[in-house]
């Protein structure tokens, strides 16, 4: 509401009575103002002529208001500033001189909307199942107090929070997964859009405990002749399943990766040349990018033939012909 209190003398050309007018504004919505002002104290007033434009002291607009001391301009542009001013006139049509000015500037009807966000957590990704991650949202622009909505994604779905006026959320993810997604909504105080005025998302791995233990074994005992097909099988315990699987190949010297990260337990090796060899794997659980091992295995395997002597030895992961090694990391 704009209010004015102005206290004008207004001649009457015929009467030359002067009167005092006390004069108000009220907006009532976006685009119309009514205003309002006392009669004179003395003076044959037959009605009022409220006069406005857009420029200080330059009226383009009139309407003749009656004997009403209230007149309610419609159709104003909104951002703009009107000026206004009102004339009484008595019996005969005779105008007085214009009151004092007033002005009142109409405000947009397009209501301002939530400009910036942000979110942080307290403890960065990756996290293990269970841990309890705090987040908070910024937010600036727009009407305050601002709503917010959390929201969880995984596994090809959203699950939706409800609105509410907190900027902070605590979430304990009951599960492991590379694919967690968490999105924050906002919108400003009397807007109702469910998808808010801007929102944001950051992605979070949640990691399971890691695999405790790793065994490995053989197919076939130690020692074997060359070119004989041998299985080697890998079983993990603890962490979460499906389990990755690392297999390396020692001469005695040096370790070879033999394959990338498998979902394959198992090695099929057919060894050509007579050595004692170490055989080892590394097991992870599944959603851990990292490459590197929760648990370790390694076994040592002699390959020798009928008349020949093994050459190489183990390095401290095996010791002895066809011994297995379970190893935790």
């Amino acid at each position: 509401m704009l209010s004015y209190a102005v206290v004008n003398p207004n001649t009457f050309l015929k009467a030359a009575v002067f009167a005092t007018v006390a004069f108000t504004s009220t907006l009532a919505r976006a685009g119309d103002l009514t205003l309002q002002w006392d009669p004179p104290a003395s003076g044959p007033v037959a009605g009022y002529i409220v006069l406005y434009g857009s420029s200080s002291g330059s009226y383009s607009q009139q309407f003749n208001a009656g004997n009403s001391t209230s007149y309610t301009v419609t159709n104003l542009t909104d951002g703009y500033t009107y000026f206004f001013a009102v004339r009484a006139y008595d019996a005969a049509g005779t105008a007085g001189l214009p009151s004092s000015e007033v002005s009142a500037t109409i405000p947009s009807a397009i209501k301002p909307v939530v400009t910036s966000l942000t979110m942080t957590s307290d403890v960065p990704a990756p996290q293990s199942v269970g841990t309890t991650v705090n987040w908070s949202a910024s937010s600036t622009g727009g009407v305050t107090p601002y709503q917010y909505q959390w929201s969880v994604y995984k596994a090809g779905s959203w699950s939706l929070g409800a609105w509410s006026t907190s900027n902070k959320w605590s979430w304990t993810p009951p599960a492991a997964g590379s694919d967690y997604q968490v999105k924050v909504a906002v919108r400003s105080s009397g807007n109702t859009n469910t998808n808010g005025e801007l929102s944001q998302s950051q992605p979070f791995v949640i990691s399971a405990p890691p695999v405790s233990s790793a065994t490995l074994t053989a197919s076939l005992s130690s020692p074997q002749p060359p070119n004989t097909a041998i299985v080697w099988s890998a079983r993990g315990t603890g962490g979460a399943t499906p389990y990755q699987y690392k297999w390396w190949l020692s001469d005695g010297s040096t370790w070879t990766a033999i394959t990338d990260w498998t979902s394959s337990a198992t090695w099929y090796w057919s060894p050509t040349v007579d050595n004692k060899y170490l055989v080892r794997v590394w097991i992870r659980s599944a959603g851990n990018l990292n490459d590197a091992a929760e648990a370790i295995a390694s076994a040592s395997f002699m390959i020798k033939g009928s008349g020949g002597q093994g050459q190489g030895g183990g390095n401290g992961n095996g010791k002895g012909n066809g011994k297995i090694l379970s190893l935790r990391r």
